[in-house]
């Protein structure tokens, strides 16, 4: 009986070696890099650095106060963030 649970922690252990998992290769805003776990069979990026799924852009909005243009990012298609679209969009 103590073999077969010697067997099956082995056989457990050898599956949880067997993962292709990996952290994200990308270098975060501070200079450090990620430590996101991802699927290297599927990409080397988590969710956060995918260039294909990072859609943010800055906002198109100039500071009425510096006369700059503003410096938050935003999803939005009109390229404005909330504090620059209209308030009735």
């Amino acid at each position: 009986m103590r073999n077969k649970f010697l067997i099956i922690g082995l056989a457990m252990g050898s599956i949880a070696f067997g993962q292709s998992d990996s952290t994200c290769v990308a270098i975060t805003t501070k200079n450090i890099s990620c430590k996101i776990k991802v699927n290297v069979d599927i990409t080397n990026y988590c969710h956060h650095h995918n260039p294909d799924l990072v859609n943010v852009n800055r906002c198109n909005g100039i500071s009425k106060s510096t006369n700059e243009q503003c410096k938050l990012k935003t999803k939005h298609e009109s390229g404005l963030c909330h504090h620059h679209r209209p308030k009735n969009d």
